[in-house]
């Protein structure tokens, strides 16, 4: 029985209470023309298509702009993001990797959204039932590894900058005591990787709040891809939303603005790249913007700062949820999207084409709306 038309699934809201699309799109625009200053965040949860109509709002209104990526709200961002990454999809790894090194990771844990991340991507068998060696680095034993190398929390950015070093031909000054345990792990760990055919390395970032760890694993699995095939899967707890596009947000900002996210202000000639001072929930809690355009779903710890402000917030919602989304404690529009088709980028760098066939009266797609909002700011037509 299809919930169409339910007080749950009505297509706008103005402050909670039901609105026409045209009624809410007026106010969507008066309440981003009026502040003072305006983030535009979420994006990973939209096609590439509307992120760029997004950005074209964030261009017109001088806004900042962020995707609340983990490597934007790090203080080292510019060094994650000088150093570069060579990443991948799930699927890549269920298919390709027959070394997978758990790096200082609980690969379940930071999944809770799925049944396991595990048992769908590490120990399904590889084709042609190759063996897979699965490899734990770090303080916790994990049931599906072969092995478990034991280093505490604090070790993980002198083990990835050792390992590096030994797989660069280098060895461990003989004085150098303190670092044995480091040492012996690593020493095991290019034994397998140099045995190996293909390796993906699988971190955690919510452990690496600095960012430190996240651009020393980028600097290893580089030097690890330039004599065998490999790939970092860094894990980051889902966002709510649909779609999983958080490659194509990062590409399409990167390419507008010379960076993936915590622009400060949306301008093609010159935005200024700030992580951490500039990410979306730092702004947020920080109080320094007073109105939110959010597109799609939000990280946590986005919505966490939404919360924490109890006043002087404006927020204007665009997704394809049914329930009723949190308001702020300002004024709020929420227009529901009708279902996602468009153009998505994976990790891998392909393209693919998402089409979600939508019934019969379903709302706007999230491009009209974006494009509804633009054309009221363009023209004044908000006010």
């Amino acid at each position: 029985m299809s919930r169409r038309g339910s007080d749950a699934t009505v297509a706008a809201r103005i402050d909670g209470k039901r609105a026409t699309i045209t009624a809410a799109l007026d106010r969507a625009a008066g309440l981003l023309e009026s502040a003072r200053r305006v983030l535009v965040v979420g994006l990973a949860d939209a096609t590439l298509e509307a992120i760029i109509a997004a950005c074209d709002i964030a261009e017109v209104i001088g806004g900042g702009i962020d995707t609340g990526a983990a490597d934007m709200a790090s203080p080292l961002g510019p060094v994650a993001v000088r150093a570069g990454a060579v990443t991948a999809d799930f699927e890549e790894l269920r298919d390709r990797a027959d070394l997978v090194i758990l790096w200082f990771c609980d690969a379940n844990a930071a999944q809770p959204a799925r049944m396991s991340f595990m048992a769908e991507f590490v120990t399904p068998p590889l084709p042609g039932d190759a063996a897979r060696t699965v490899l734990a680095v770090g303080p916790e034993p994990l049931a599906a590894a072969r092995d478990h190398l034991v280093l505490p929390p604090r070790a993980a950015l002198d083990a990835a900058r050792l390992l590096h070093a030994l797989l660069l031909g280098h060895e461990v000054p003989p004085d150098n005591t303190a670092s044995a345990a480091v040492a012996d792990a690593c020493r095991k760990l290019v034994a397998a990787i140099r045995a190996a055919g293909c390796v993906a390395v699988v971190t955690c970032r919510k452990s690496d709040p600095l960012g430190l760890s996240a651009w020393a694993v980028s600097l290893l699995v580089r030097a690890i891809a330039h004599e065998r095939p490999a790939f970092a899967l860094p894990l980051a707890a889902p966002m709510v939303g649909t779609l999983d596009n958080a490659a194509g947000a990062a590409a399409v900002l990167t390419w507008r603005y010379g960076a993936a996210g915590a622009i400060a202000q949306a301008d093609r000639y010159g935005g200024g790249f700030r992580p951490a001072e500039c990410s979306g929930a730092a702004l947020i809690a920080r109080g320094e913007v007073d109105a939110v355009l959010a597109v799609g779903g939000l990280p946590a710890e986005v919505e966490d700062a939404i919360a924490s402000r109890t006043a002087n917030l404006a927020l204007v919602r665009i997704d394809d949820r049914d329930d009723t989304p949190p308001g702020s404690a300002g004024p709020c529009v929420h227009l529901r999207c009708g279902p996602p088709a468009g153009t998505v980028l994976r990790a891998d760098g392909r393209e693919m084409n998402v089409c979600v066939s939508a019934e019969a009266g379903s709302p706007d797609s999230m491009v009209a709306i974006l494009n509804g909002i633009y054309t009221r700011l363009s023209t004044g037509a908000g006010s």
